[in-house]
């Protein structure tokens, strides 16, 4: 309702003044939410987004994730979001209090008069001040205050999903770092094995020992080395500008990483983690909180079919000349709404649609949450078995290129052979190095997938 109120000058400036100090709403915090450092993100210290080379950095995976989880703008774009939520759920409750405002001004007209053939001119001088505030909707204002705190707690498992994305990124290209890395020391010693067996093949050849063939072919395979020692390099700079961007950062482009491998085991079964992903992942606390809010939407446009009952009240001064003279006026109003062109009653069919939509949207959610889980856990089993199996084939090709070394040397051997066992030990080092990063990366996903 409108409660309108006037006041003489001395009063209304009074009034206002008071108003004026009084103390404001504190602003609730999201959840988790961190101020920004210097400088927007994406930006260093020093205060812009040219980073400082610092020479000799050493990061581990620690200090990755930690400067992600700080520097990323994804970061900020989810507190944005969910202080924006706060606002809007401040928007929603303030419906329980009063409207009040005040005014002043002169009117001047001329129309004509009823009691002459002549038009009169006349003006007035007014001061005063109006209240309003409903006193009742009938559930209206509490559904969209109740649907807008729910929308807060969605936006802020949001943010908490961000964030773990943010960290498993990072992880992510970490591990991609450092295989790139140790990948381009086993082709940089392939290289070197190439180098050794031209040099051999040239010496069997001078010494009328060996066929022209054999340098030829040490020669071609010399080359395919070096080719692939220089994709090699360029997957290594590829992977570390990368991890700069999972960081959100710039630089430093000479950074370092600390190789610490270490073989990740995560207990449990399959049942207890899917009960923990179900549990802990803030997708799905996320998509609980939008179905609640949902909820709160319907009874909302269901609270349309019924009546507002609001109330009005001003009191002032208005006179055509000073003194002012005192008027006031008090009004009650229960306002029904006995048609609307159907609008209300397809607000609901809108939201009792959304609703199903949200369900159907968590069900779905659920099913992929297990099946990210299940996934996963394969992925660990199979990588740690791989591993297991490429140590074994890379124990065989050590022997092996041993051997076919040895035969070459005294002339048993071709070298074909030699190449042949120089390909096998190559590609036995980079299994093994895939199978040892892939086993981290699986460990790291299923902990994602566990909402860790």
């Amino acid at each position: 309702m409108t409660f309108r109120k006037g006041f003489p000058t001395a009063t209304a400036v009074a009034f206002l003044i008071w108003i004026g100090h009084l103390p404001s709403q504190a602003q609730e915090q999201p959840p988790g939410l961190a101020s920004p450092p210097a400088g927007s993100r994406g930006e260093t210290a020093s205060g812009g987004n040219d980073n400082t080379d610092r020479t000799g950095i050493l990061w581990n995976m620690d200090n990755v994730v930690g400067i992600a989880l700080s520097r990323h703008p994804l970061i900020g774009q989810a507190d944005a979001d969910t202080t924006a939520a706060i606002a809007r759920k401040g928007q929603a409750v303030s419906g329980y209090y009063p409207s009040i405002n005040l005014s002043t001004g002169y009117a001047r007209s001329r129309s004509l008069s009823s009691q002459s053939p002549e038009s009169v001119t006349s003006s007035e001088r007014f001061i005063e001040g109006n209240v309003s505030q409903i006193i009742t909707d009938f559930g209206r204002t509490r559904a969209g205050a109740d649907r807008a705190g729910s929308l807060v707690s969605a936006a802020a498992e949001s943010g908490k999903s961000k964030r773990q994305d943010v960290a498993f990124a990072s992880k992510i290209a970490y591990f991609s770092v450092l295989r790139a890395q140790r990948i381009v020391d086993i082709r940089r010693e392939t290289l070197q094995q190439r180098e050794s067996l031209l040099t051999q093949a040239q010496a069997f050849y001078d010494a009328g020992v060996r066929a022209r063939i054999d340098v030829a072919r040490a020669e071609a395979n010399l080359y395919q080395a070096r080719a692939e020692l220089t994709a090699a390099l360029n997957e290594l700079q590829v992977a570390r500008i990368t991890l700069l961007n999972r960081m959100g950062i710039d630089g430093p482009k000479d950074f370092g990483l600390m190789d610490t491998l270490a073989v990740v085991t995560v207990p449990g079964t399959l049942d207890s983690w899917v009960a923990e992903a179900e549990a802990n992942r803030p997708e799905l606390s996320s998509i609980r909180e939008r179905e609640r809010a949902a909820e709160y939407g319907l009874r909302a446009a269901r609270a349309g079919y019924y009546p507002i009952l609001t109330g009005a009240g001003g009191y002032g001064y208005a006179a055509e000349e000073p003194p002012l003279k005192q008027n006031y006026d008090l009004t009650v109003l229960l306002n029904f709404p006995v048609f609307s062109g159907f609008s209300t009653r397809e607000q609901v069919k809108e939201a009792q649609a959304s609703l199903d939509s949200t369900r159907f949207a968590a069900t779905e959610l659920r099913r992929l949450v297990r099946l990210e889980v299940e996934q996963a856990s394969l992925s660990v089993r199979e990588a740690y078995e791989r591993s297991e199996a490429r140590r074994k084939e890379q124990e065989a090709s050590r022997e092996n290129l041993r051997l076919a070394r040895e035969r070459y040397k005294v002339g048993a051997g071709d070298i074909i052979e030699m190449i042949d066992a120089q390909v096998q030990m190559s590609r036995a080092d980079t299994a093994v190095i895939e199978a040892l990063y892939d086993s981290s990366i699986s460990a790291a996903t299923l902990l994602r997938a566990l909402g860790r």
